[in-house]
């Protein structure tokens, strides 16, 4: 059974990146009709040199390939080269982290001008308290540059962050009300207030515009978004910044929705722990609250994009008018992410 799955899609073919368990990986690509030699290889960089990296395999029949991870304790990334001047790049969306759920990278879609989101640049993950020491030496291959941790101090207290490396920690607070004080003294709990929520965060305009623009003096150097689940605040953020560079909608809401795949293990972590900081709010909820607090739902980021619209008509005049950026600062943060 597949533990996780990677889809890039091109106009002219989609390549599929598959981890089973004991490290096992499967690359297929289609149509496969189209090709009659496929170079499948691997680097630890995200950009490709035919000179450095590792060939796994010359395929000549077949539309996918079926090998161990060589490198399993280390990020890998794999090019599929079908000519000269056509490789598709693809990697691990869900990072295999022991100690931290939901880490993944948002590399590869299709994004403006026909561009692609750079694999390695922008990740997003739930908290990091419980990263084990093969993760942070995991982590720091990665050059993780800045962590937003978009949690509440309470949050941070109960739970903080270790170091991973080098990078800058900066706490964004960018929703108060998730504090876990305020959450168990609310009264009124429905499964409205999710898709509230999300309309809400469209306000925080000044902070989602310090975000962006601690992207753009970062470079395009690695970074890491990140709350206590890595869905709501997390997701929010990282829907702004995939949209900034271009990314489709339905993309966005395609990657808040990963998400779903730890719901089973946050739910089993929280067991473990009592509830967590959060006990005392879980605590009042029915079961189907609490499934529905745990997921997902496109419906709830959706509520941000119809907030967007009716604030502002579109996600361009919400960049001007709401954050106060310029089509230039637009401009220089997909060149800093896309390829």
């Amino acid at each position: 059974m597949s533990i996780g799955q990677t889809l890039v899609k091109t106009d002219i073919i989609e390549v599929m990146l598959e981890r089973f368990g004991q490290n096992q990986i499967r690359i297929s690509w289609h149509p496969k009709a189209m090709v009659s030699k496929v170079s499948l290889f691997r680097a630890s960089e995200p950009h490709f040199d035919e000179s450095s990296a590792h060939l796994i395999a010359v395929v000549t029949q077949g539309g996918h390939w079926t090998f161990q991870d060589p490198q399993p304790a280390a990020r890998g990334y794999y090019f599929v080269k079908f000519s000269e001047d056509f490789i598709v790049t693809v990697a691990d969306r869900m990072l295999p982290l022991q100690g931290a759920l939901n880490f993944r990278d948002m590399g590869g879609y299709s994004a403006a001008d026909g561009r692609r989101v750079k694999w390695g640049k922008l990740f997003r993950s739930a908290e990091l308290s419980q990263l084990t020491a093969s993760d942070i030496l995991y982590l720091q291959q990665l050059g993780i540059d800045w962590i937003c941790d978009l949690r509440t101090s309470e949050e941070i207290a109960l739970q903080p962050s270790p170091s991973i490396g080098r990078e800058r920690n900066e706490n964004l607070s960018f929703m108060p009300s998730a504090s876990p004080d305020l959450m168990s003294a609310m009264t009124e709990i429905s499964e409205s207030m999710l898709a509230d929520m999300n309309r809400h965060m469209v306000s925080n305009t000044a902070l989602t515009a310090i975000i962006m623009k601690r992207l753009l003096a970062g470079g395009g150097a690695p970074a890491l978004f990140h709350c206590a689940a890595g869905k709501d605040r997390t997701g929010f953020v990282s829907a702004a910044v995939l949209l900034a560079v271009g990314v489709p909608r339905e993309t966005v809401l395609y990657d808040y929705a990963l998400t779903n795949h730890f719901t089973d293990s946050f739910k089993e972590k929280m067991a473990a722990a009592g509830g967590g900081a959060h006990a005392p709010f879980m605590n009042k909820l029915s079961p189907s609250l609490t499934q529905a607090l745990m997921e997902a739902r496109p419906a709830y980021l959706q509520a941000s994009f119809d907030e967007i619209d009716t604030r502002y008509g579109s996600f361009e005049q919400y960049w001007e008018e709401g954050l106060c950026l310029t089509s230039r600062d637009r401009e220089r943060l997909q060149s800093m992410l896309l390829i």
